[in-house]
């Protein structure tokens, strides 16, 4: 028979969190955002930073995976066609280890300068190491700058005939302080790292440690490189991608479907398991039973959320879906109740319906442990998306996984010949760079706790006062009456 629940879904912008009392051991400045992303083992995975980067082509690429590690969250990279791509993409935010880079272009002394010239222009770089065999671990005979030579009269030259010879290098140095000096005592942003021998081991770049001392609460791996993970269809076919994944190092795994709770999800969290030691993230989810099914399969940690994302139309094409608020509260009580029978803590990931610090605050009050956001990552320099500029302003373009554009038919068990979009195409604002406006949110989100009288998310969940709001008090809650000034 069916079954009718006359209860309402709520969504995160239904509520509002009530202050309690902040003391000397509450202040903003005193809270600690870490909070584990997903079981490893018999311990976690942690993040500094609770925010996830969707597994998105308009979201997650090299540059969002490596910038939100960096300040302590982490992307994840989405299924692309190619696996070899996709592999290629992990290994590239992977050579990041506390600025030691194992994975740079080099080139051989008999190459001409129009292809290094070719190669700068592609990627803009403009330093590289070149060593007897062209390989990056081929011993080290010099090295090239975009300043080294003139592209009006020496593209047809051998790059040994302009790279410098005379190297100031580190001898199988591997302590960052160690490096650091030694670019100081050199008056170098660069630094080769060779063995006895002078093979090249590594590449150290001034610019690169800096960042690394700027922002010490990267979410890193044992290695000091950069976290990262990856999505990956129920599909049997992407049985070679998670090997190929696992064996790129990628950190955890994320089954990306619209629908969770399903035998396809089942016989792939399963395989993964039998096989791998690898985290596997699952879902999406909305409800506690879906929850107890992947508990039970050993998910390392679950993704709430359907049909709620900004441009998603899942509920309007198929009726299907939850709201946010509702899928957490009771998606977090099986959670507790499991923890309770198991001692098995599994983190909680809220996808989707967040788009500002106060619905990550509510996600988080309700019961999960991260947040995974596409539309608030979407506006920064770092996405994939085309900058363009329409009505005077500049905007990104933002598509979701269900849309034409992507075409996933892996997340969403469609076929080419069927295919029916679940989501749209279009713009969000332009917002600049996130190293600009992550630390404000993460600030913010701070604030949120300190007023809350709690110095941790695990206590947030303990102890934190929600109140449902009505429109007009949300509303008053919100600028009116008054006429905003734009400018400073």
């Amino acid at each position: 028979m069916k079954t009718i629940l006359k209860n309402p879904a709520y969504s995160l912008k239904d509520f509002r969190i009530l202050p309690s009392y902040t003391d000397e051991t509450h202040k903003a400045a005193d809270v600690s955002l870490r909070t584990p992303l997903c079981r490893c083992g018999a311990d976690f995975i942690h993040l500094n930073l609770p925010f996830l980067s969707a597994a998105m082509h308009a979201v997650t690429g090299i540059e969002m995976a490596t910038t939100l590690s960096t300040l302590g969250g982490v992307g994840v990279l989405p299924l692309i066609a190619s696996i070899e791509e996709q592999c290629r993409m992990v290994r590239a935010v992977k050579r990041y280890k506390a600025g030691f880079q194992t994975d740079i272009l080099t080139f051989s002394p008999e190459q001409k300068i129009r292809e290094l010239r070719n190669v700068m222009e592609k990627t803009s770089y403009s330093i590289f190491p070149v060593t007897d065999s062209g390989l990056f671990h081929g011993r080290l005979m010099g090295v090239i700058t975009d300043k080294d030579f003139d592209p009006r009269f020496d593209l047809d030259r051998d790059i040994k005939e302009k790279m410098k010879t005379a190297l100031h290098v580190g001898v199988e140095v591997d302590d960052l302080k160690e490096a650091n000096r030694l670019m100081i005592e050199y008056g170098r942003g660069f630094l080769p790292i060779v063995t006895r021998e002078g093979t090249l081991q590594s590449v150290v770049f001034k610019k690169d440690m800096d960042r690394h001392i700027r922002h010490p609460e990267a979410a890193v791996d044992a290695r000091k490189r950069h976290l990262v993970g990856a999505a990956v269809s129920t599909h049997p076919e992407d049985r070679a991608r998670i090997e190929a994944l696992v064996q790129s190092d990628v950190d955890f795994l994320v089954i990306d479907a619209s629908d969770g709770f399903t035998v396809f999800q089942k016989e792939t969290l399963q395989w993964i398991k039998h096989h791998f030691t690898t985290p596997a993230i699952a879902g999406n989810i909305v409800t506690g039973e879906a929850f107890q099914m992947l508990a039970e399969l050993k998910a390392d940690a679950v993704k709430i959320g359907m049909g709620i994302g900004s441009g998603c139309t899942t509920q309007e094409v198929k009726a299907t879906g939850r709201g946010q608020a509702t899928a957490i509260m009771e998606i977090a009580k099986a959670r507790n109740e499991y923890y309770k029978k198991t001692n098995t803590y599994i983190p909680l990931i809220a996808d989707g319906g967040i788009n500002s610090p106060i619905d990550i605050a509510v996600a988080l009050a309700l019961g999960a442990d991260s947040v995974m956001m596409g539309n608030f990552f979407a506006r920064f320099a770092e996405s994939p998306g085309k900058l363009v500029k329409a009505g005077g302003k500049y905007v990104k373009e933002y598509w979701m996984e269900g849309s034409r554009k992507a075409f996933n038919l892996r997340r969403y068990h469609q076929s080419a010949a069927t295919f029916f979009e679940e989501g749209v195409v279009g713009y969000v604002p332009y917002e600049g760079s996130i190293f600009d406006a992550i630390p404000v949110a993460g600030q913010r989100l701070k604030a949120t706790l300190s007023t809350a009288g709690v110095s941790n998310i695990r206590e947030l969940h303990e102890n934190a006062v929600l109140e449902l709001q009505t429109i007009t008090a949300r509303e008053a809650g919100g600028i009116h009456d008054m006429t905003v000034r734009r400018c400073c």
